[in-house]
């Protein structure tokens, strides 16, 4: 079963611009991420171990991820698919351990017990991981897409080759 392919990206842009564009904007939250984990650990001796332990890793997948669309942004530059395909594979694995540190986040700091007992944050904060998650599925389905009409483009198909085995005759 073929992943899905669009045409356009957000339904009126061309697919290379919606990509620049979606890869500038998640570039922009992984400097996002990456500065309020950062905010935090100045204080770091005044808070927690654990809440240090996240800030730490939300900068480190943070960053990871941010190093990885810069990798889509190179593959468009220099007409490389193969950077694309790679940077899917890679982001979508950071994009999942940044959602793991949230929820860990959400779960077990405790700077954010506090505000995790009215619904309302609650509410605010499901949503915030469905926004996420959304934007993250398309963010990703486009960057498959553009990688999928790049190699359409170049006369190579998107499936990997078979290996065929020859059977040696001359026994």
């Amino acid at each position: 079963m073929a992943l899905p392919m669009l045409r356009r990206c957000c339904g009126c842009l061309s697919l290379e611009t919606g990509c620049l564009m979606l890869c500038v904007i998640s570039i922009l939250f992984c400097i996002a991420y990456i500065v309020v984990g950062a905010w935090n650990l100045p204080r770091h001796r005044l808070r927690d171990r654990e809440d240090n332990l996240i800030s730490m890793t939300m900068i480190m997948f943070s960053a990871l991820s941010g190093i990885s669309n810069l990798i889509v942004l190179a593959g468009m530059g220099f007409r490389r698919p193969e950077f694309l395909q790679i940077s899917i594979l890679f982001n979508s694995f950071f994009i999942l351990c940044l959602f793991l540190v949230a929820a860990v986040t959400c779960l077990f700091s405790s700077e954010l017990r506090p505000h995790l007992d009215s619904p309302e944050h609650i509410a605010a904060v499901v949503f915030l991981f469905i926004a996420g998650a959304g934007y993250s599925l398309y963010y990703l389905t486009v960057v498959n897409s553009l990688y999928r009409k790049m190699k359409e483009s170049y006369g190579d198909t998107v499936l990997p080759k078979q290996r065929t085995n020859r059977i040696n005759s001359d026994f």
